[in-house]
């Protein structure tokens, strides 16, 4: 019996011992985190590129091949920043409203009082509600712009703060700017209860280059129910336009965070797997791939992904992925 008793308290020893040797070695193993990355853990870098007249943003020359779907649409910019796809859809696309939302309260500040430029810019160009208008060279200013002052006017500044408004004996609805407006908040829910409480709202929803930092900071669930909200929120009939980052792209940021190096090693839902997702799991009847035009810059050469929600609530069609070539001589 004794040498029985010595064996089975021997075992747990040996158990807590290995325990603590695997503890020691992911401890090792993991990295160190600058605390200075919690600023930008989500991305939400001020996205001030378009300076230089040769700078432009392939993607709103992509979606201006399809003008159709935003016209007279109620449109909703997931991950906004500071506002360049948000005005120039509002100014340029005809859309009836569009909302820009982001995470960062002061990409938002800052989103706001870029609408000076943009009126500006409006002002000086009267043509610019012909279909080539977006191809034209403008820079959103930046934050440190001295010219880029507060909007304190009315009526300018009560839509950009509180949404569309009216005036007596105007017609102003869905003409730019009141058709634009901008709100702070994580678009990531808290719990997949709050999924029912969503009503459809928009027309097209706008997913553009976020899906990493979605994925990053709160992990397949988190993804799967932004997913969720956004098919949610989508009219019978509605588009979604996706932007997805690609998976070695993820490995770049891993380390911001000690949240997101967590994340990222339980993450299963790779890219790749998005479209048979919100296909067979969300609930989306088809999907289109948007291919770009030939652009000289490496980091604007990832395709777009137009998803379609049914206009019936059951659907009896086998969900379909095609690709949709731009007409390139429409830009000639």
């Amino acid at each position: 019996m004794v040498p029985e008793f010595i064996e089975t308290y021997t075992k747990p020893q040996k158990a807590v011992q290995t325990s603590a040797k695997l503890k020691r070695k992911n401890n090792k193993n993991k990295p160190k985190f600058d605390k200075k990355n919690e600023l930008i853990k989500y991305g939400n870098h001020n996205r001030y590129v378009y300076r230089n007249p040769d700078d432009k943003d392939v993607r709103l020359n992509v979606l201006a091949y399809h003008l159709n779907l935003f016209c007279g649409q109620a449109v909703l910019d997931i991950g906004c920043n500071i506002g360049h796809v948000t005005f120039s859809l509002a100014r340029d696309f005809g859309v009836k409203s569009v909302v820009g939302m982001d995470i960062d309260r002061k990409l938002i500040n800052i989103a706001r009082k870029n609408v000076h430029h943009y009126i500006n810019d409006t002002v000086q160009s009267p043509s610019h509600l012909s279909p080539n208008y977006h191809f034209k060279d403008y820079a959103p200013r930046s934050d440190n712009d001295p010219n880029c002052d507060i909007i304190e006017s009315f009526p300018i500044s009560l839509p950009i703060l509180y949404g569309p408004i009216n005036l007596a004996g105007m017609t102003i609805s869905g003409r730019f700017p009141y058709n634009v407006s901008f709100v702070q908040g994580n678009y990531v829910l808290e719990s997949d209860h709050l999924l029912s409480l969503e009503t459809c709202k928009f027309d097209v929803i706008l997913c553009l280059s976020i899906t990493k930092w979605l994925h990053l900071n709160w992990g397949d669930d988190g993804l799967k129910r932004a997913f969720k909200r956004m098919f949610a929120q989508l009219r019978p009939g509605g588009i979604l336009v996706v932007e997805p980052q690609p998976w070695k792209s993820y490995g770049r940021r891993k380390t911001l965070t000690e949240t997101i190096w967590r994340n990222y090693k339980n993450i299963q839902l790779k890219p790749p797997m998005f479209t048979d997702y919100l296909l067979n799991e969300v609930g989306f009847a088809n999907c289109e791939t948007l291919t770009m035009p030939h652009n000289p810059s490496k980091g604007f050469q990832r395709p777009l992904k137009l998803y379609r929600k049914s206009n019936i609530l059951v659907t009896r069609n086998k969900p379909k992925c095609t690709i949709v070539q731009p007409d390139e001589t429409q830009n000639s």
